[in-house]
Formats: structure tokens, C-alpha cells, sequence
């Protein structure tokens, strides 16, 4: 059925007329579907129905059911599909105003389904109507007694601004939820908080979990869907992190730095990522995506980073200026670190980093070990070596939390930031 942004509780009175003492539901009928519909020319043809009452407050209750019936014959005389009455019908529910107003849309809906069942009926077996499935089918999800939760999510993600990979995660949850789910009418806030307890996930993935539900349960309210009144994903319990932290990541020692570029061996791309990381700072795909025109002669400008505190420029160490010429001469693609492709959601880093996981699981380091562990070995060099604790947030990107420096200073110079990052060796 079509669309449309019809709304029974605004404006009733343009679709209500009192004739002798009576009121009636009217309607008008575009002009292509006139001729179509039984106009003869001289007189334009409109729906009327008596709605068999002189009260107004009842007339306004009654007109909802005539309008979606002539709603749907409009969407048919269009050869539009007529496959989406249940959803006009179940958005006629959420906002109709009064008991008797419901009541009157669900013999509507009663009605409808009738006609599905006689359609339908199995003669020579006796069916009932009752016992026809379509006709079931129908009223549950006119009714909303029978919302798909899932039903919606490629509309939802195809609407949504944020990138490919995120929308991946977004399904991916979603559909994890949907399948204990099935429907609108199971969710409330107990069984959800119950579903989340056997996740048996770090209160960190809880949240990313909540925060897509969140998102798509509030495009099923906007399209009527889902109860506008009902949150079960707010108010969340999360699990309790455990005290005692077994998977944090673990800066590598100072010594480990030579170790891992001297192992990559044959490997020179991730050799040149390795030094570059531990004498900068980055995060491994800051440096896969930077680019040549973002390289100057003593720094490089960060402009692709997870967060705006990352975008930042970061001096050229001592120890790295000749492998900063080398690698920009032999750039054959405009990127500092050449030849790297692109995963589907566009990140230059997926494929070396894995190559850097196998090259330190053959080393033997611990899973707690991995390429943000160099990050952390240069954050630990910066703060041994005596570097005040805002300007090393400067160098590797940090939003700076305090009054003064984090809302007022502009960040330290270019100057600052290479004298402290000189202290940094292996």
C-alpha cells in the first residue's frame, strides 16, 4: 500500500461532513483516478460513507477505518502494491486516541481479514476462518500482534550516515538480538536485561550492542512499529568488568622494538611501519593512510585518525628522517607506505596487521602483545623520560580532559613536541 502522512488524530474535521443532522466520512479522489474510479465527467467523484452518528467526538472515532479502506483502494487503482495494509492499519492503532477509536479500527481489521479468509478457505475440507493462515497472518500484523523485529534493519542501515564497517557491527548485533527476538511484542526492558547477562561480553561491547538496538528501535517508532512509549534498551544494568584485567593490551620493552624490525626480515613494508610507529606515536592505520602531500620535511600531518584529538602534526624523529626520504621517493600511489590495499571498509592497514600478528605469535609473544602495544612502548618512553603529561597527548593524540589545556590552549608548538619526542630511543 502506499505510503503516505496521513494522520487520524490531526485535522479530522477535513474528512467529516454534517449532512441533515448526520455526520459522514468524505474523501477526495485525485484527478488521474477519477475516470478509474466511476467520475463520468461532469461530477468529480469522492468516497462518502455515513459514520451513523450525530456526535462529533464519535464521528472523529469512526472516520479512521473508512479513511485507511480508501487509502487502500486508491493504492490499487494506482497498481501500486497492496501488500502494506497490515502496516497502514497498525500505524491507524498507535495513534489513534481512545478505546472506542481502537476498538472500531480492529473490526476494520476483522473485516479485512475476513475477506483474506474467504479468499483463501480450503471448501472441501471445511475450513474455518479462523484456520486460514493468511487471514492470521494478517491480523497479527495488523494488530501488531506480530511485528518482525528484523524486518526493517537494511532500510535502517541503507538511511544511516555512518561507515561501512560500523553498519557491519550494526547488523551484526542487531541480527544477534533478533534471533532471541523475533518479534516488537517479545522485547521489554527484564527480558532484555536477561538476554544481556548471557552474552557473556565486556561491558565495553554491551554498550556498542545497546547503542545500535537504541538506534534501530527508535526508527521503528518513528515508523509506528514499535511503541512510542516503551525504551526496553534504556536502563541497562552492564556486567561487571572483572577486577583484575587478563586481556589489556602490554606496552613491549624498549629492547623488543629492534628485536621485531630486525625479525620481519624480507618483509621491509612492515620493517619501515614498525620503525615508523616507534618513533612517532601512531596508530597502524594512521600510518598506512597517510598520504605524501601530508609529509612535509620535519613532520607528518595526521588527518585520517578515530578521533579529532588524533588529527594533529607530529615531528619527524631523528632516527627516521632518512626512512621518511626513502619511502616518499619510492611512493608509487601517493601513500608514505606504498603498495598497502584497501579492505572493504576501506582501511589500508587490515592486511599488514595481520602480517605484524603472525610475525609476534612466531616470536612467541603473548596475545596481549600487538601493534598498539609500540603505541604504548612510546607513551611509556615519553612519561620515564620526565615529558609533561599534556604534551605527550599532543604527540600521540590524546584528548587532554583538564580546564586549561584542554579547553583553552591551542596545543603544544611543533618545536615542544620534537624536543620531547628526541627522548624517545631504542
Amino acid at each position: 500500500m502506499a505510503r503516505n502522512n496521513y494522520r487520524i488524530h490531526k485535522r479530522p474535521a477535513s474528512n467529516i461532513e454534517l449532512r441533515r443532522g448526520r455526520y459522514y466520512a468524505v474523501m477526495g479522489v485525485p484527478k488521474d483516478l477519477q475516470q478509474k474510479l466511476g467520475s463520468n465527467g461532469k461530477r468529480k467523484f469522492r468516497f462518502v460513507a455515513s459514520l451513523e452518528t450525530d456526535s462529533l467526538t464519535k464521528a472523529k472515532e469512526r472516520v479512521g477505518t473508512h479513511l485507511a479502506r480508501w487509502r487502500a483502494e486508491l493504492a490499487e487503482a494506482r497498481g501500486e502494491p497492496n501488500d502494506d495494509d497490515a502496516a497502514f492499519y497498525r500505524r491507524a492503532l498507535a495513534r489513534a486516541k481512545s478505546d472506542r477509536e481502537r476498538d472500531n479500527i480492529k473490526e476494520s481489521i476483522q473485516l479485512a481479514a475476513d475477506d483474506i479468509a474467504y479468499a483463501n478457505m480450503d471448501w472441501d475440507r471445511h475450513q474455518r476462518p479462523s484456520q486460514v493462515p493468511e487471514a492470521s497472518d494478517f491480523y497479527n500484523r495488523a494488530t501488531g500482534s506480530k511485528v518482525v523485529f528484523a524486518a526493517r534493519v537494511d532500510e535502517w542501515l541503507a538511511q544511516s550516515n555512518v561507515t561501512d564497517k560500523t553498519k557491519a557491527m550494526q547488523r551484526s548485533d542487531v541480527m544477534r538480538f533478533a534471533n532471541e527476538f523475533e518479534t516488537v511484542e517479545q522485547i521489554e526492558r527484564l527480558a532484555v536485561q536477561h538476554w544481556i547477562i548471557g552474552l557473556g561480553v565486556k561491558p565495553k561491547t554491551v554498550l556498542r550492542v545497546l547503542s545500535a538496538l537504541r538506534g534501530y528501535w527508535k526508527y521503528l517508532q518513528g515508523l509506528e512499529e514499535a511503541p512510542r512509549d516503551a525504551s526496553p534498551f534504556d536502563g541497562i544494568e552492564l556486567p561487571r568488568a572483572p577486577r583484575v584485567r587478563t586481556d589489556e593490551r602490554l606496552p613491549f620493552e624498549a629492547r623488543d622494538i629492534p628485536y621485531l624490525i630486525q625479525s620481519a626480515g624480507k618483509d621491509e613494508t612492515l620493517r619501515d611501519l614498525i620503525e615508523l610507529a616507534a618513533y612517532t606515536g601512531c596508530r597502524i592505520e594512521e600510518l598506512c593512510a597517510l598520504e605524501l602531500k601530508n609529509v612535509a620535511t620535519d613532520h607528518l600531518k595526521i588527518t585520517d585518525s578515530k578521533t579529532a584529538a588524533g588529527v594533529r602534526e607530529v615531528p619527524i624523529h631523528m632516527a627516521i628522517k632518512s626512512t621518511v626520504k626513502r619511502l616518499t621517493k619510492a611512493s608509487e600511489d601517493g601513500y608514505l607506505l606504498s603498495g598497502l590495499k584497501s579492505n572493504k571498509y576501506g582501511y589500508r592497514s587490515d592486511a599488514i596487521g595481520k602480517r605484524f600478528g603472525r610475525l609476534k605469535t612466531q616470536l612467541r609473544y603473548e596475545r596481549r602483545y600487538v601493534f598498539h602495544s609500540i603505541r604504548k612502548t612510546v607513551a611509556t618512553q615519553l612519561e620515564n623520560a620526565g615529558v609533561p603529561e599534556n604534551v605527550a597527548a599532543d604527540l600521540l593524540g590524546h584528548e587532554k580532559n583538564t580546564m586549561t589545556y584542554g579547553l583553552y590552549s591551542g596545543g603544544s608548538t611543533l618545536a615542544v613536541k620534537a624536543k620531547a619526542l628526541a627522548k624517545v630511543r631504542y
